[in-house]
C-alpha cells in the first residue's frame, strides 16, 4: 500500500473501547495517546513497564494481567497490536480483520488497517505527520522541527477563531462571502506573527476585524 492510497481521518474516541495488546515501552505511548483522547482503553499483557503498573493502579485503563484471548476483542472499536510476537500480532491482526475491526500492528504495516501518525497539538490545532508506516522517524523528526514553529500562540488564536465561528457563520450566510472573511483574516501575515511569538498583536488583529463585522 502506498502512503497516497490511505485517507486521513480524525476519530472521536472519547468514551469509545479501544484496545492495547502488549505492555511495554512502545504499547505505552499507544495507550498514553489513546487516553489523551478521552478513550477507553483495556490493556492485555502479561507484564508492564513500570510507568504503566503505576497509571493502572490508578485506574487509568483497565488491566488485564495475562495472555490474549481472542474474546478480548469482544467489542473494541480500535486494537493496537503491540506485543513484539511476531506471531501473535500476526494473529491479532487476522482476527480483527475479520471482525472489521480497526487494527495496528505496531512495526509492521504490512498487518496494519490504520496507522498512528506523529502528531502536534496546539489547543484545538492538531496536525498530524505520517509516512503511511514506512518510516515513522522520519515522520518524528518532521514533527520535532514544526515543534519548534508553533508555539502556544497557535493555540490561542485557534481557540479565538473557534469562538468567533458560529457568530461569523450566523452574520454572514453566504458561503462564498464567509471564505472572502476569513480569507482577509487567516492570512500569511497572521502566521508569521504567530511564528514570531507576536501573539497579541495577532488576537487583537482577529478580535477587531469580527467585531467590525459583527457590528455593521
Amino acid at each position: 500500500m502506498k502512503s497516497d492510497d490511505l485517507y486521513p481521518i480524525y476519530l472521536k474516541l472519547e468514551g469509545k473501547k479501544c484496545l492495547v495488546v502488549g505492555g511495554g515501552a512502545v504499547a505505552q505511548r499507544k495507550i498514553h495517546g489513546l487516553r489523551e483522547c478521552g478513550a477507553a482503553v483495556t490493556v492485555v499483557s502479561p507484564e508492564l513497564t513500570p510507568s504503566l503498573q503505576e497509571t493502572a493502579i490508578g485506574g487509568d485503563f483497565c488491566y488485564n494481567r495475562r495472555g490474549f484471548r481472542a474474546g478480548d476483542l469482544d467489542g473494541q472499536q480500535i486494537v493496537v497490536a503491540a506485543t513484539g510476537d511476531f506471531e501473535l500480532n500476526a494473529q491479532i491482526a487476522r482476527l480483527c480483520l475479520r471482525r472489521s475491526i480497526p487494527v495496528n500492528v505496531v512495526d509492521n504495516p504490512g498487518l496494519s488497517t490504520f496507522f498512528v501518525p506523529a502528531v502536534i497539538r496546539r489547543g484545538p490545532l492538531c496536525i498530524s505527520i505520517s509516512t503511511g508506516g514506512s518510516s515513522p522517524l522520519l515522520a518524528r523528526r518532521i514533527r520535532e522541527d514544526l515543534e519548534g514553529e508553533l508555539g502556544p500562540g497557535f493555540a490561542e488564536i485557534a481557540t479565538l477563531l473557534g469562538e468567533m465561528r458560529q457568530r461569523i457563520q450566523d452574520r454572514l450566510t453566504d458561503e462564498e462571502e464567509r471564505r472572502r472573511f476569513w480569507d482577509q483574516i487567516v492570512t500569511p501575515e497572521l502566521i508569521a506573527l504567530l511564528k514570531s511569538g507576536a501573539t497579541e498583536t495577532a488576537r487583537k488583529q482577529v478580535k477587531a476585524a469580527c467585531i467590525s463585522l459583527l457590528s455593521e
